[in-house]
């Protein structure tokens, strides 16, 4: 692809020879003289100066050395548009449904979609023009997917579970399962509470594979509200084999890494961070905060957080807590010499 071309497909400014032609995609480390790569900022001056690539994608005071470039308040998020333009989806399917598939009579197809083989659909889905249905995926009664949405093999959408457009649902997940709820009878047996309503996801969310997202039950009261269905908001980033409880409603823009889990109730304000394997249980997550990974979290936290730890604490402290911890053995030896010291102090006196 011609360095014009891609600076126009991008809207982005260029520095070099219009006609260059870009051939591959690489790392500052390994990129030829006909490969693009990126720069984000000024710690990748040296490698910068080190390598070997033709054309970078670069901040817009980032000085480039008389190299060819363009120019970007965001270099990775365009540089991640750039691979779309020079290495394009080769394997999307063809619009169409396959032979194999089983489709109920009152299935609604928008235009271009493709429904895969053995690919299931229940009775009142509705599938959004230019959506794809991979192989073997579940679709149970009044499933709404709507436009340019990607849900991949082997993922299963039960009852009443409504996704917004463009959104990409990776393999073997699984979304709108009945939630994790009984309740106690006098004589101490359980009776399985009924999860009836369903799961709501934004436009330009992503599920990750073997996600699981549990379905809402009527009549749950958290945070001051009765909570109608579980809920992703818009640009929800959820990675893999992260689990959602029952009644879990998670704002726009959020980031779930991977192996979190959020307990039932749990409110999730916009722009908040989930490091790995953290977790949080019937809390309120104020807004844009920071949840390290490993941390569980267990009580409402209010916007802007910073939190590390077990129960959670504030990021300081949790710092302080651990470098104490280093201190803990000489501490006890410490403490028991000044204790023998005593004991000896008071054998003297008597």
């Amino acid at each position: 692809m011609k360095l014009e071309e891609l600076a126009t497909a991008l809207g982005l400014p260029f520095e070099g020879e219009p006609s260059f032609q870009i051939r591959g995609l690489a790392s500052l480390d390994d990129g030829g003289p006909s490969d693009l790569g990126f720069v984000t900022g000024a710690g990748y001056r040296e490698l910068f100066q080190r390598s070997a690539i033709g054309v970078v994608i670069v901040p817009l005071d980032f000085d480039v050395e008389g190299r060819k470039c363009l120019r970007s308040i965001q270099p990775y998020a365009d540089f991640a548009r750039a691979v779309d333009q020079i290495m394009p989806d080769r394997h999307r399917p063809s619009p169409g449904v396959h032979p194999t598939a089983v489709l109920e009579n009152d299935v609604e197809l928008g235009a271009d979609v493709s429904i895969g083989a053995y690919a299931v659909l229940g009775s009142g889905c509705m599938i959004g023009a230019r959506s794809i249905i991979h192989p073997h995926v579940t679709l149970y009664p009044d499933v709404r997917i709507g436009e340019d949405c990607v849900i991949h093999s082997h993922a299963c959408l039960r009852e009443a579970v409504h996704l917004g457009n463009r959104i990409h649902v990776q393999n073997g997940a699984v979304i709108g399962s009945d939630g994790f709820g009984f309740a106690f009878r006098a004589d101490g047996t359980q009776v399985r509470v009924p999860h009836r309503r369903g799961v709501e996801i934004g436009d330009e969310a992503e599920i990750g594979s073997n996600t699981t997202i549990d379905r809402s039950h009527p009549g749950h009261s958290r945070h001051g509200f009765e909570v109608t269905a579980t809920r992703i908001g818009r640009a929800v980033k959820i990675d893999n084999q992260v689990h959602i409880a029952h009644d879990c409603v998670i704002e726009d823009g959020c980031t779930l890494c991977g192996q979190t889990a959020l307990g039932g109730g749990t409110y999730v304000e916009k722009n908040v961070f989930f490091g790995g394997r953290s977790g949080a249980i019937r809390a309120r997550v104020g807004e844009g905060s920071l949840i390290g990974g490993w941390t569980g979290v267990l009580q409402d936290t209010p916007p802007g957080s910073k939190l590390l730890g077990f129960p959670a604490i504030e990021r300081g402290l949790w710092g302080r807590v651990t470098a104490a911890l280093k201190r803990l053995p000489e501490l006890l030896r410490r403490v028991r010499r000044i204790e023998k010291a005593l004991e000896m102090d008071q054998s003297e006196q008597e």
